[in-house]
């Protein structure tokens, strides 16, 4: 028996896989086995298709598929002989007849044409492995119940296998529908799950996929909901011209507050109040007040915002800056001086025009909207605003 043969032979019985076993999982002919272990290369299909059936086999039994495949060659003895054919006498007659002397070759090359065309079709079947795509989750994802919906895409009659890790070796009988879509219900353990989808085709070529799930379930909490008063705003108030101030109380379980995402200080008295700056139209005011152990009380405001002035705010942020503003044509009481970082400045008028000596840590809003800083660190800069 070929050496090939026998590596193969002895790798299959050492992990204990039957010939008709490896035949089903591998989607490859029994007698084609059969051939390939006994060394009878006369009885397989060509070297393309052996050579595609040996990879497949030696990836199958964990062997190195290049090595096999070296084996094969040297046992092969080469690859087949090149085939020649007698070029063609050109017709020299004047006039089309078909004869037999005409005819044959028309035959012949129409033979030769359906042959390349069949051996192109059943190379690209073979030699093409198939695709598999994960949509659902598109890509790592966080859940919060111990089971994921895992849907994809892949080839229609693609024989589909899901592995699990930790947890259940493998969830089979997935089968794709006639557009190739798929999905799964994959049971999931407390931390990071690793999911393989394995897609493989009638010729026996292999595709997989991977995705981590993390399950992260919401952490048990028997104490009560904390207790969260929003006092200011009303709700469905209206604003102009001024930032919003957003106030309340919370019982002593509330280790936090925030405000559309900001958080809010807490005072001893546990009482919180902040200043929102909104642009102008219907806004929305989310307040979240959360213990030390998650649990968590949420209000909503719905508020409108106009604005009938220029109302500017001037931040200092990272060094002082010069700052000198005008409001109406006016000099601003207490500006045209150095203010310290860390200081904010509002100004409010028909007309507001602030002139910086360190642009690069000067900020501002203008009616609620964040415009970042004036310029560059040491730059002189000025900018005016206008009512609406």
């Amino acid at each position: 028996m070929a050496r090939l043969g026998d590596a193969l032979r002895e790798r299959r019985e050492h992990k204990g896989v039957t010939m008709q076993q490896a035949a089903e999982d591998t989607r490859i002919r029994e007698k084609f086995l059969q051939a390939i272990e006994s060394g009878d290369y006369q009885s397989l299909p060509g070297t393309v298709y052996t050579k595609g059936f040996l990879r497949n086999y030696a990836q199958y039994l964990g062997l190195d598929a290049e090595e096999m495949l070296a084996l094969y060659i040297g046992e092969r003895g080469g690859a087949d002989p090149a085939r020649t054919f007698s070029p063609m006498r050109p017709l020299v007659k004047r006039s089309f007849i078909f004869t037999p002397t005409v005819l044959v070759p028309v035959i012949v090359l129409g033979g030769i044409l359906l042959f390349i065309a069949y051996f192109y079709y059943q190379f690209t079947s073979f030699a093409v492995a198939p695709h598999v795509d994960i949509t659902d989750p598109p890509g790592d994802a966080v859940s919060g119940t111990a089971e994921y919906l895992v849907k994809g895409k892949t080839n229609p009659d693609g024989r589909i296998t899901v592995s699990v890790s930790p947890g259940l070796d493998a969830l089979g009988d997935v089968k794709p529908a006639a557009d190739g879509t798929f999905s799964v219900s994959v049971p999931l353990k407390p931390g990071p799950n690793h999911i393989e989808v394995r897609v493989l085709d009638a010729a026996g070529k292999l595709a997989t996929a991977t995705r981590t799930i993390t399950l992260n379930p919401p952490a048990a909490n028997d104490q009560a909901a904390p207790q969260l008063v929003v006092e200011q705003p009303a709700n469905g108030a209206t604003y102009a011209n001024a930032p919003v101030t957003v106030a309340g109380h919370v019982d002593r379980s509330v280790a936090s507050v925030t405000v559309n995402g900001s958080a809010a200080a807490i005072g001893s008295d546990l009482k919180f109040s902040v200043a929102v700056n909104f642009t102008a139209g219907p806004q929305t005011i989310n307040v979240v007040a959360k213990t030390a152990t998650g649990a968590a009380v949420q209000e909503t405001r719905t508020i409108a915002v106009s604005f009938t002035a220029a109302i500017v705010t001037v931040r200092i942020l990272g060094g002082d800056a010069w700052i000198l503003a005008t409001v109406d044509g006016a000099q601003a009481p207490g500006t045209n001086k150095v203010f310290p970082s860390g200081q904010v400045l509002t100004f409010s008028g028909k007309a507001v025009t602030v002139r910086s000596g360190n642009a690069g840590a000067t900020y501002l809003a203008f009616n609620g909207q964040e415009l970042g800083k004036m310029g560059e660190a040491g730059q002189v800069t000025e900018r005016s605003f206008n009512s609406p």
